[in-house]
């Protein structure tokens, strides 16, 4: 039996100028992206009939890291603790911060048991280039899939440049745990890194996915910068303006290619071109929603991904 499950969340396919080579949804407890101009969705998972599974990701909570300095020394024997404990550095100058103010969260530690092996604890592991002199962050992340009682890693992979940003700015770094049922023997988790810049004439976030398996005992990246969910557009910062939302609902098919199964994304937009009255009040203008399926493939190595759902430059 499928059932039927409804995720919540705002995103947009406007692509402006965005961070560096790469930049993070599902059903998350608040997925509002923080603007005003936002526009709120809510997109019943895709049902492809008794024979699809629904995908249900679910976020990662921060204390699920438990003692995070002693993740972080497990995992990285020579870093060296900061006086406070509150962080530890790498040679020669490579920070990793295990716990961080709220408005810095997300470049501390994310943690996440996985509930497809509820025995392995999944984390993300910023590491922040600290010589960086400039305001924007400059690093990458390593995730590592680790045994919940010894704390020993089993697999890492290291994931270079996801942690730099400019002027779209990375807010958040969590984990995806949905079905990502990819085969019979093989479990899929993502990571999804949300990115958002500071302007309300040119409002722009955006959510990216990344999906990765344990396969031969290491882990793979096997999606690679899905756009999932997002909001931008133009106006005069008061009211009137011209905005794009759209939002990406995953499913997982019957069908597969190359031992996994396919993905269907299924990706709804809708746009608003909201305007002052002759009263002054400020009215929504909403153009009809626009749906659009496609179907993501595993070539043996990744799963393709269509250019109008793609992370620019890659």
């Amino acid at each position: 039996m499928v059932l039927t499950q409804r995720v919540e969340l705002a995103v947009t396919s406007l692509h402006p100028v965005r961070r560096h080579q790469s930049r993070v949804e599902g059903p998350w407890p608040n997925p509002a992206l923080g603007r005003e101009n936002s526009m709120r969705i809510v997109l019943p998972v895709l049902l492809l009939g008794a024979a699809l599974a629904s995908l249900s990701p679910a976020r990662a909570a921060a204390g699920d890291c438990g003692d995070a300095a002693a993740l972080v020394q497990q995992a990285y024997p020579k870093a060296r603790k900061s006086a406070d404990g509150a962080s530890f550095t790498l040679v020669p100058h490579t920070s990793i911060a295990s716990t961080l103010p709220e408005s810095d969260a997300p470049f501390g530690l994310a943690c996440k048991i996985w509930p497809a092996h509820d025995d392995l604890l999944l984390v993300a592991v910023p590491l922040i280039d600290s010589a960086n002199s400039d305001h924007l962050h400059v690093g990458d992340i390593e995730l590592l899939v680790v045994d919940r009682k010894s704390l020993r890693v089993r697999q890492r992979l290291l994931q270079p440049g996801l942690m730099t940003d400019d002027a779209i700015a990375i807010r958040k770094v969590e984990f995806d745990t949905g079905r990502y049922a990819l085969a019979p023997d093989a479990t899929a988790f993502g990571l999804r890194i949300e990115v958002a810049n500071h302007s309300q004439a040119t409002p722009f976030t955006e959510t990216d996915l990344r999906l990765y398996a344990v396969a031969t005992d290491a882990l793979r990246l096997v999606l690679d910068g899905l756009v999932v969910a997002g909001h931008g557009g133009e106006g005069d910062a008061s009211c009137a303006g011209s905005f794009h939302s759209s939002q990406v609902s995953l499913a997982m098919s019957p069908a597969s290619h190359h031992g996994y199964r396919d993905i269907i994304a299924v990706e709804r937009t809708d746009t608003d071109n909201p305007s002052p009255d002759k009263d002054g009040e400020c009215k929504s203008h909403p153009a009809k929603s626009v749906k659009r399926t496609y179907r993501l493939r595993y070539d043996g190595s990744r799963y393709s991904v269509p250019a109008a759902l793609r992370v620019m430059g890659l």
